[in-house]
């Protein structure tokens, strides 16, 4: 693949996936391979997409983060803003360990 296949395809890469015709904008090996594919006319196997991606892109893996369909963002600040102060242990309130009673103090 040329250099100025590579920026052709980055480009495109750079659109998103929905600008593709994907469902969603989240980027996967064979999804990269049919862009680079419909772009360039090179076929690559996924494999060798992330090889091209992560050595002749610099271009790093990236993981969308995990979160509930049916999450309260609401009820999450809220939980954040009074419960937890509440709950949450502070250092000088920590009790000492059991290794604590070889100490001097403690004979």
């Amino acid at each position: 693949m040329s250099d100025a296949q590579l920026e052709q395809a980055e480009q495109a890469l750079l659109k998103g996936a929905k600008a593709h015709g994907f469902d969603t904008d989240l980027w996967t090996l064979d999804r990269i391979a049919e862009v680079i594919w419909r772009v360039t006319g090179v076929r690559h196997h996924p494999a060798h997409v992330w090889r091209l991606l992560r050595h002749r892109l610099d271009w790093s893996l990236q993981r969308p983060t995990r979160r509930a369909q049916a999450r309260d963002e609401q009820a999450i600040r809220q939980w954040v803003a009074s419960d937890w102060p509440r709950i949450k242990r502070t250092p000088g309130a920590a009790r000492p360990s059991s290794a604590a009673s070889t100490s001097p103090a403690f004979r």
